[in-house]
């Protein structure tokens, strides 16, 4: 039973950082291949509304996560009994990376085109 539990909040985080990282590189994606012009400001297309949702809240939930799955990564006794922690370093080093993008000058840039 304990192990069920901790699958299913493992199962949670995995879940979580990797919604929130693959709308939120989908922006980026967006961004790159789309020229400013054709987008205009305030009015996101239907298919954009994920990467603003991920734009806008995805620091705040890629923090958390993070915050939650380095202590459990970092834990010898969680790895040993958790089957599914590479999939939880996997996502958590894409929302690193994520949240990397988000603070740099290009993130400020994807954040303004999508936001403002």
């Amino acid at each position: 039973m304990r192990q069920m539990i901790k699958d299913v909040g493992t199962w949670i985080l995995i879940v979580l950082q990797g919604v929130v990282a693959a709308a939120y590189f989908s922006g980026v994606l967006a961004f790159a291949v789309t020229d400013e012009r054709s987008f205009p400001e305030h009015a996101p297309p239907l298919w954009a509304w994920p990467a603003v949702v991920a734009t806008a809240l995805g620091f705040l939930i890629g923090f958390v996560c993070v915050l939650t799955s380095v202590p459990l990564l970092a834990r010898r006794s969680y790895r040993t009994h958790n089957r599914w922690w590479r999939v939880l370093a996997a996502t958590t080093a894409a929302d690193l990376v994520m949240l990397i993008v988000m603070i740099s000058p290009p993130g400020w840039q994807i954040f303004d085109w999508y936001v403002s």
